[in-house]
């Protein structure tokens, strides 16, 4: 089986292939790997971060979940124009990829800034035409979307809303109590100890 058969049948992190071909160039993998790193670490810092970015990750996942049935349908009628600018970037990515071969070749940091400044001078011609065409497609695409987002929008925001201030005024009552202010229950029970221990 040739390679191409055997990467279409592993399943892609979008259904967009000019994203998939562009997250799989050295640079942009490298960076993605870099940023998804700093994010785990920040993350596993201490309990309250983890806490707060579960939390929100959690309610982006139920979000999409709950946003996902008034969004199918939006999409589905979006499948055109979307394969269409989907075909133009792949285009493009052939035609840097031809133009300027480095860019498949792992990042060094001493090349990285030459490679970009390459890749930029390559393409500015070339992708000056297709954003436009792109934008010509993707307005009208646009002025279909609004509606359906407005009313997404107005099922999903009473659900995050709370979740949100409840994050924020869990955080704040975490902070507040370990900066000297010992929680209620700690106090009491630290007072009767105390008490207990002078008899």
């Amino acid at each position: 089986m040739s390679a191409s058969t055997e990467t279409s049948d592993a399943p892609s992190p979008t259904c967009m292939e000019s994203v998939n071909r562009l997250t799989k160039l050295p640079v942009v993998e490298s960076t993605l790997q870099t940023a998804h790193n700093i994010y785990e670490k920040v993350k596993d810092y201490n309990s309250v971060t983890n806490w707060t970015l579960q939390t929100a990750e959690d309610t982006a996942f139920k979000a999409v979940d709950i946003a996902k049935p008034y969004a199918t349908p939006v999409i589905k009628n979006l499948e055109g124009p979307i394969k269409k600018v989907d075909g133009a970037l792949c285009s493009g990515l052939d035609y840097v990829e031809n133009k300027v071969p480095a860019v498949k070749l792992p990042p060094k940091e001493d090349t990285l800034k030459q490679l970009l400044l390459q890749i930029y001078q390559t393409t500015k011609e070339y992708v000056t035409p297709v954003m436009e065409t792109a934008k010509h497609l993707v307005e009208p695409a646009v002025k279909v979307l609004e509606p359906a987002v407005t009313k997404t929008r107005s099922v999903v925001e009473p659900i995050v809303e709370p979740i949100v201030e409840n994050v924020k005024h869990r955080v704040d009552e975490y902070l507040h109590g370990n900066q000297g202010e010992a929680p209620e229950g700690q106090q009491t029970t630290e007072a009767a100890s105390g008490s207990s221990g002078t008899k």
